[in-house]
């Protein structure tokens, strides 16, 4: 479990079982700026995922972003890096707490990006450019082809619907 605390103008973050935190020092507000930026075109799909590396080592700072790469697990690493990227954005220490309280882990990004979609008040359909949303809604809501069977006739054979009706015969009035 990682916590996460401000000392002075420096983020603190604590990892269950290891005696020595992490300490994340601030970006200047422009660098956060263009770090956000690189975020959410990495989420539209603008720009290449791979690009989100380079984003946390800036967030976290090189000698910090060296240590988590040398110390800790995957999961454990992904949590301080998280945590630092959300703190040097727009959200601040509400960034960090959204993902922490969130689970941490794809809970606790999904929490902190809507709150920093909030935050620079913009949703996905208004800077996603439309070609991105086009392809991007098949993968994630695939829709049936239009030319599949709807109705129950149109799911009979062909040689079932071609047969006309037999006439029904009912019983002889008496």
């Amino acid at each position: 479990m990682t916590t996460a605390n401000l000392v002075g103008r420096n983020l603190v973050l604590n990892i269950d079982g290891l005696e020595e935190p992490f300490i994340i020092v601030p970006l200047a507000g422009r660098r956060g700026q263009a770090l956000t930026a690189t975020f959410l075109n990495i989420a539209m799909g603008a720009i290449s995922p791979m690009s989100m590396d380079d984003a946390l080592a800036e967030a976290a700072g090189p000698g910090m972003y060296d240590r988590v790469r040398d110390e800790l697990t995957l999961h454990e690493g992904e949590s301080v890096l998280l945590a630092a990227f959300y703190w040097q954005t727009v959200l601040g220490m509400d960034g960090v707490n959204a993902y922490l309280n969130a689970g941490e882990g794809l809970a606790g990004a999904k929490k902190a990006l809507e709150l920093l979609i909030l935050a620079l008040g913009i949703s996905p359909t208004q800077t996603a450019p439309s070609g991105v949303l086009e392809s991007l809604i098949p993968k994630l809501a695939p829709t049936p082809p239009t030319g599949r069977a709807t109705t129950t006739l149109d799911k009979l054979p062909a040689a079932k619907r071609s047969q006309p009706r037999k006439p029904k015969t009912g019983k002889p009035a008496a």
